[in-house]
């Protein structure tokens, strides 16, 4: 299946992660705090990344921030304690494919992985441009032909989400989970309605919306 990092400090789970992820066919290497994880992505190449978010040393959301700064475009999946929508907001805006809270299965783990291998490579740069929309991630900042648009909170998360994840289309459920992160009703409504207001704010008079809509299938803002 190809090289995995693996950074876990509860000895028995990252034992059990190890030989399961063995057997599935991975190369995989363990270590046991942030600083580690960090030095070897900054000096190996790696297929996939499995991070516990509270390492010791530096936590594995920093891990994240560090790696994706450096321009590492690898999949993490991050390993979470509890489920707490602050961190997994902040795991995800540094940059992180997907989220996993603990107690979970083997079984659960190894289906994450297999679904983040077959993904497109994450656009890692700071600043993200699709058509004249430009988003500078760490500024927080959205241009238009280089003219300012102002985006409510959540229009630039998802603006930013869909701009990591070029040619990929997302239903309405997987854009509610990978950006809101937080369980609500109006499910269907809140998505379509950021859409529609993000698309009147950045779509230019005369063109086309770098929003696609798939019809049936949800949405994806094209690689240009």
């Amino acid at each position: 299946m190809g090289r995995l990092l693996l950074s876990e400090t509860q000895e028995d789970l990252a034992n059990a992660m190890v030989d399961y992820l063995s057997n599935d066919g991975y190369t995989v290497t363990l270590v046991d705090n942030g600083l580690r994880a960090l030095e070897h992505l900054n000096n190996y190449q790696y297929d996939v990344i499995v991070l516990e978010a509270a390492l010791p040393g530096l936590d594995g959301i920093s891990v994240v921030r560090n790696y994706r700064s450096s321009r590492g475009t690898t999949p993490i999946l991050l390993i979470a304690g509890r489920q707490s929508s602050e961190e997994l907001q902040c795991g995800l805006d540094a940059g992180a494919d997907a989220f996993l809270v603990k107690p979970f299965q083997l079984a659960d783990l190894s289906a994450y992985l297999r679904a983040l291998l077959r993904r497109p490579a994450l656009r890692s740069e700071r600043v993200l441009i699709s058509g004249n929309v430009a988003v500078d991630t760490e500024a927080g900042t959205v241009t238009r032909s280089d003219v300012p648009v102002h985006l409510h909170p959540m229009e630039f998360k998802l603006l930013q989400f869909l701009l990591r994840h070029p040619n990929q289309v997302f239903n309405v459920n997987a854009l509610f989970e990978r950006v809101w992160q937080k369980d609500i009703g109006g499910m269907d409504t809140t998505v379509r309605t950021h859409v529609r207001t993000l698309r009147q704010k950045i779509d230019s008079t005369g063109n086309s919306s770098i929003i696609t809509t798939v019809r049936g299938l949800g949405y994806k803002v094209e690689d240009h």
